[in-house]
């Protein structure tokens, strides 16, 4: 089976091929669905807890997930070949990042029914870090002022939710861009951290518990928020002593743990308040708890993003980077977007980014070369990808067209190699960037997608669907092809700039070869080729009723698959040019090979 390996402090998880394991006496073998991505196991890997716990290496890296009961051990009682469980196995036993993971009883709880297996592996760690920081060390009753620092991210949108559901009032830092979001888990407060001191906001209204999320200076200016008796339960900051004891660890540990939490623990002591240090531990029957909470309503997990199994050591570089709102899970799953829920159910997760201004950038590995993309929108079944022109940025894509697409799809918008923040070297041909772009596509594991080309995007697209029919299940063309019934000559024509038209008659050549090609050996060969290809199929000279290119024809069955056109137009603006209404058209296989236009203007 397919693992990623934790060889040796200090090295990187490695992905290698081990044997399936095999479950002993009070084990259950399970075989993995998704696992949860966390910080910790960034911290194992780096060999912070080596003093603590002593795994024997290599051992399979990994502690969080859900999946399907595949065999059960001597003395197994409580769970039967195919049940759907979800759990948290430990820094010591770990074996979450791979295909099957051996887990002992005490560790399993069936999966709560009302929520995907996928998305239930984000639940693991944060239900029980909010269940043992609230609950367990806290002890939070009705009527009790609550603190939760980063309400956002994964662990603090779970105990937002859950201190609610429990009585008390909740109060949380966040972004001023994330306050809708967490007031809509439940908090009552909510401090732009950005703006706000919270020390002088909470003066006069002091809270009886901190969960901090943060460590650092946050820990210490935490325990001046509380009332007297109040506690901070820190998940990231120092560890004291009674982590010792919770783990057994030996004496000398316990003392080191001593010294260095000294300062904070005498802090807390003269202000009349405590702080203890959060490790969970591994516990199915909170987790059984909390399942159930899930499917009373009461808790919503949230997840910011499902990668591919295969990109494993990617999806933990984007949780370190920072900026995720929810968990991030890779997944064994096929199509891991397409194990979310139904695009009517993701409205009521408010989990994933919906605005361009909010959503951070991330990065794949294509080739050896670091890609940028970014990724929004409810989690639906087949995502729309963004292609554009050369040279164009992330930055450069209108936001008032990506957050109309992303209120009702998952948008995911590509940058080339070369170009803005992507390493490589600029493709030379529509071939090379069409090779990219496909690439990018396999890496992030769709199988099917939705293209939007703009400009040379368009080019882009046309050629990904030529190359690859299956791939692309419908193509949208704005500002190139068919685009408004004119063209590109006629649609682009006013935007060549002077430079390039200069050049274009000196060099008595098309224009477009500048605007849309680099002028490398390999650029300028391909460009007489492309336009012309582009020309013949009636990208480039389109007249009412439009044509429906082969490339198009080809592509796979549109939702439905009721064969009928699916049009939609499009505000296809592109900083700093002015709004230009521009119609596009999808066609579907088995379709007439002319489509007329759509009357609708841009999406709402």
């Amino acid at each position: 089976m397919k693992a990623f390996v934790l060889e040796k402090y200090g090295r990187p998880f490695r992905q290698v091929s081990v044997p399936r394991p095999a479950a002993g006496p009070g084990q259950v073998l399970v075989r993995m669905v998704a696992a949860g991505v966390n910080h910790a196991d960034e911290r194992s890997r780096a060999g912070e807890f080596k003093l603590l716990f002593h795994p024997t290496l290599p051992a399979v890296a990994g502690g969080e997930l859900s999946g399907e009961v595949v065999a059960v051990g001597d003395g197994v009682a409580r769970f039967a070949v195919g049940d759907a469980v979800i759990a948290y196995t430990g820094v010591v036993t770990m074996g979450a990042y791979a295909e099957f993971a051996v887990v002992d009883e005490g560790a399993l709880a069936h999966a709560p029914t009302s929520v995907s297996l996928v998305q239930a592996a984000s639940l693991p760690v944060v239900g029980l870090t909010a269940w043992q920081a609230l609950v367990t060390l806290g002890r939070v009753q009705p009527g009790q002022r609550v603190l939760v620092h980063g309400g956002s991210g994964g662990v603090g949108s779970i105990a937002v939710q859950l201190a609610k559901h429990l009585g008390a009032t909740v109060v949380t830092t966040v972004s001023g861009d994330n306050a809708d979001f967490v007031r809509a888990l439940g908090a009552d407060e909510v401090i732009d951290y950005r703006r706000e001191d919270f020390v002088a906001r909470l003066a006069a209204s002091p809270v009886d518990l901190v969960l901090d999320t943060q460590g650092g200076e946050t820990t210490a200016r935490s325990l001046r928020v509380l009332r007297r008796g109040g506690i901070v339960v820190g998940i990231a900051g120092t560890p004291d002593p009674a982590l010792a004891d919770q783990v057994g660890a030996p004496l000398p540990v316990k003392l080191a743990l001593g010294v260095l939490s000294a300062r904070l623990r005498r802090q807390a002591r003269t202000l009349g308040v405590r702080y203890r240090f959060l490790f969970i531990e591994p516990d199915g029957p909170a987790l059984s708890t909390l399942a159930g909470l899930v499917d009373d309503g009461v808790l919503k997990p949230v997840v910011d993003r499902v990668l591919p199994f295969g990109r494993t050591l990617d999806a933990i570089a984007q949780v370190l980077a920072g900026g995720t709102r929810g968990k991030v899970l890779v997944s064994t799953r096929p199509d891991p977007a397409g194990s979310m829920p139904s695009e009517a159910e993701a409205q009521d997760f408010p989990e994933r980014p919906t605005t361009w201004a909010t959503v951070p950038n991330s990065h794949i590995t294509v080739a050896g070369d670091r890609l940028l993309y970014r990724d929004l929108g409810p989690l639906t079944d087949t995502p729309v990808v963004l292609l554009t022109h050369l040279g164009a940025t992330l930055d450069e894509w209108d936001p008032a067209i990506v957050d109309a697409l992303a209120r009702r799809h998952r948008v995911v918008a590509l940058e080339l190699a070369g170009v803005g923040g992507s390493g490589g070297v600029v493709p030379g041909s529509i071939h090379e960037m069409a090779d990219t772009a496909r690439a990018m596509i396999a890496a992030l594991g769709f199988e099917h997608v939705d293209l939007v080309g703009f400009s040379l995007g368009g080019f882009v697209a046309q050629q990904v669907a030529l190359d690859d029919p299956d791939l692309v299940r419908r193509l949208v063309l704005t500002g190139t092809g068919p685009a408004g019934g004119h063209g590109i000559d006629r649609k682009t024509g006013g935007a060549y700039i002077y430079w390039d038209m200069l050049r274009g008659l000196a060099h008595r050549t098309d224009a477009k070869e500048f605007l849309f090609f680099p002028r490398t050996p390999a650029g300028k060969a391909a460009a007489p080729g492309s336009i012309s290809a582009a020309s013949a199929n009636g990208f480039l000279t389109a007249t009412s009723p439009w044509p429906c290119p082969a490339s198009i024809a080809r592509s796979p069955p549109s939702v439905g698959g009721d064969g009928s056109s699916h049009r939609i137009c499009l505000a296809s603006r592109h900083r700093p040019s002015s709004p230009t209404a521009t119609t596009t058209v999808w066609c579907p296989p088995n379709s007439p090979r002319t489509c007329t236009a759509g009357s609708r203007t841009a999406p709402s």
